[in-house]
């Protein structure tokens, strides 16, 4: 025993000066972790703020119920986004119109053909012949950009412009 003391005597100011060396590094390790529970202190403030007194479990439960309503809300949306694409693949979006004489004397180009199709190509062309006494209106099918009535010009025109937007859909 009397030799570490002797020992301890002769390398006092080493001991000393090992254990202020270990003081200071245990000084600035506790600072440093003081620091990044401040920074962690600072950044859970923020992400409860204007959560009252709630505490994080109940802010994510909170959020989980939220996205479950969110997630069916999506698949309804989906739903309806599917239906109505189906439906306007059938309204008759796709349409051309040339306004013509039909008549010689006649001017001002009254006389019309206006076809309205989907993006079958199916739908209906009318036409209106206006000349100098009456006026008279036509209605023709078009199933699949094809009419089993026989077409004018005018109706053809239109028809195969009116085709020409339904494949560009």
């Amino acid at each position: 025993m009397e030799q570490i003391f002797n020992y301890l005597n002769l390398y006092s100011d080493y001991i000393t000066l090992a254990v202020f060396l270990v003081f200071i590094l245990a000084l600035i390790s506790f600072s440093m972790v003081l620091r990044s529970l401040n920074k962690t202190k600072n950044r859970y403030r923020a992400l409860l703020k204007g959560m009252g007194n709630k505490n994080l479990e109940e802010i994510i439960l909170n959020n989980a119920q939220k996205i479950e309503i969110l997630e069916e809300m999506i698949k309804e949306n989906d739903s309806r986004v599917e239906q109505l694409s189906k439906e306007i693949s059938t309204s008759l979006k796709n349409y051309s119109i040339k306004r013509y004489n039909a008549f010689e004397g006649v001017g001002g180009e009254l006389s019309f053909s206006l076809a309205l199709l989907n993006d079958e190509g199916s739908g209906i062309i009318i036409t209106g012949i206006h000349g100098r006494d009456d006026s008279r209106t036509y209605a023709k099918p078009i199933v699949e950009g094809r009419s089993k009535y026989t077409l004018s010009e005018e109706e053809k025109i239109v028809l195969s412009s009116a085709l020409y937007k339904a494949k560009e859909n």
